[in-house]
């Protein structure tokens, strides 16, 4: 699937698009889960799980917009075993909203890591995060 989007966004890039479309980078993105370990690359953030069963699966909605270039937008839905869904959509080329298990769990960048622990607690790039209250 990411091969048929890239092939697709290569071919619109050669019609004459007036510009590049903001939305994260997806070169290089993987859902996997080895032995109890699930890892992920999604729009250059990477993802370490502790999974309580075997399993991995991407659903990925990417629209490129050349012509007007804020129009773009991409989500990346993922799971990890039995209990691990992780949701990413874009919010411009370097920022995404995270929602993870159905809680919003605010904002990553691309270069951020990820970790969820066995209590399914979350951390980005060390420090711990929870799901924001809803306003």
């Amino acid at each position: 699937m990411q091969k048929i989007i890239s092939l697709v966004l290569l071919a619109l890039v050669g019609c004459g698009g007036s510009s590049t479309p903001v939305i994260p980078p997806t070169t290089g993105d993987f859902v996997k889960n080895n032995d109890g370990v699930g890892t992920a690359r999604v729009f250059g953030i990477d993802f370490s799980v502790r999974v309580n069963s075997s399993g991995a699966s991407t659903d990925d909605v990417i629209h490129a917009d050349f012509v007007e270039p804020e129009q773009s937008s991409a989500r990346k839905r993922f799971t990890l075993g039995d209990d691990i869904t992780i949701q990413l959509d874009s919010v411009d080329e370097s920022e995404v909203r995270f929602m993870f298990n159905d809680q919003d769990f605010g904002t990553l960048n691309v270069g951020d890591k990820v970790v969820i622990d066995d209590e399914r607690h979350v951390e980005v790039n060390g420090t711990p995060r929870s799901p924001e209250l809803a306003e």
